[in-house]
């Protein structure tokens, strides 16, 4: 039978794992504040129970959640950690589980918690470099024949880092090579003409 339920908002960008550690965390500062010899806390989440029983956690909510478990037992009290299956009907794992939708969906309060991963972090950063790198490759009016290959940075980056670099190559996607629109435009080719079509300019694409 439930007695009482809590529910907390996170900020949009925590994941799946800091809202299962986030809740397990509270739960063992609820065990911490009562007076019980034995409690039995259920969660669905292993990554997470795994978290706290491991030998090490870099995770600052799994650090003070073991901190706090310690503090249990030096008591000679005890919390046990159970894991319990998603998404089989269990009663009690359903509840929370509509708890935190309700929590998700309704609530307009402040977050309570707003802490990121460093993972999230480098994402983040990684997402602004690109978007800026696009914004100045595509405005600026060099590289005209790289982009023909490669309008999307992210695109060129996922590409070329499959394939060795070669001279060939290089010249291929970049129009810098012996071709007589480039060659012509340092004086080392009298016209940029192709010599089987003399209206066409022989630049990369026309070659290709």
């Amino acid at each position: 039978m439930e007695s009482g339920n809590s529910a907390y908002r996170l900020e949009s960008f925590c994941t799946v794992f800091l809202a299962d550690m986030f809740a397990l965390h509270r739960a063992i500062k609820r065990v911490k504040k009562g007076g019980d010899r034995l409690v039995n806390i259920f969660s669905d989440s292993k990554l997470s129970q795994q978290m706290l029983t491991g030998p090490k956690t870099y995770n600052p909510l799994a650090h003070a959640a073991r901190q706090d478990i310690m503090d249990i037992v030096a008591k000679g009290r005890e919390v046990r950690l159970l894991w319990v299956r998603a998404h089989a009907d269990t009663a009690g794992n359903e509840r929370a589980d509509e708890l935190a939708r309700n929590a998700a969906l309704k609530r307009k309060t402040a977050v309570d918690y707003d802490r990121f991963l460093l993972s999230y972090a480098k994402k983040a950063i990684r997402a602004a470099s690109l978007d800026e790198w696009q914004q100045r490759y595509t405005e600026r009016s060099t590289g005209e024949i790289t982009k023909c290959f490669f309008p999307q940075v992210e695109e060129a980056y996922r590409i070329l880092s499959q394939f060795m670099m070669t001279p060939l190559l290089a010249q291929t996607l970049t129009g810098h090579g012996g071709f007589a629109q480039y060659l012509n435009r340092f004086k080392l080719k009298d016209s940029p003409y192709s010599a089987c079509t003399s209206d066409k300019v022989q630049d990369v694409l026309h070659v290709l």
